[in-house]
């Protein structure tokens, strides 16, 4: 099954070739500096499953990390540990269809917003699980 997504305007469009995995909702300031949000849900796909079929996302480092936008508009569309990173985050929200796609667990509630507000049901962490791995 494929899923595809892309950035406000459509400029930049991608499949992903295998189902999101590891969804989280980061609340870290990061996060909600790139993308203009309280947080940012994402999901992780491994690199290959990844194909930018429209446009050229223009990445930046920060943070020993990287960060892609569409070139067009800005959306915030993917997240990287590196250049060689086997997966890569993406952005739930910029899926044509993200209602699939509910979070499994909360990180970087340290930098959570005050009035936020958690769903209790999710596991949730003060920054990033010691047994994750690939995700932002």
């Amino acid at each position: 099954m494929e899923f595809t997504g892309g950035c406000v305007c459509g400029g930049t469009r991608y499949v992903l070739k295998s189902r999101p995995v590891a969804l989280v909702d980061c609340h870290c300031i990061d996060c909600r500096r790139s993308a203009g949000a309280p947080y940012v849900q994402w999901g992780s796909v491994s690199r290959a499953d990844l194909v930018v079929t429209r446009g050229e996302p223009r990445k930046i480092p920060h943070a020993n990390r990287i960060r892609s936008f569409a070139a067009c508009c800005g959306t915030h569309l993917f997240f990287e540990d590196s250049k060689d990173s086997k997966m890569i985050d993406v952005t739930i929200a910029s899926l044509d269809d993200p209602t699939p796609f509910a979070p499994t667990k909360v990180i970087f509630l340290e930098e959570k917003l005050p009035w936020v507000v958690i769903d209790k049901s999710l596991p949730s962490f003060p920054t990033i699980p010691q047994s994750s791995s690939g995700e932002k």
